[in-house]
């Protein structure tokens, strides 16, 4: 599924022009590529140590 940036239409994964305005739609793309989101941070590095003895 592609969305037309320029009047929102949903267009076919393999269409390069959208099918309401026209516009381009960039390269066609074979598989979506997998989004990735980063790591959070572990939550003991919020707060600082406690003082050793």
């Amino acid at each position: 599924m592609r969305v037309c940036p320029d009047c929102g239409t949903v267009n076919g994964e393999g269409d390069d022009f959208c099918g309401n305005c026209g516009a381009y739609l960039g390269w066609s793309r074979g598989a979506a590529a997998p989004v990735v989101e980063p790591a959070a941070a572990p939550a003991a590095a919020d707060h600082d140590p406690e003082p050793g003895p």
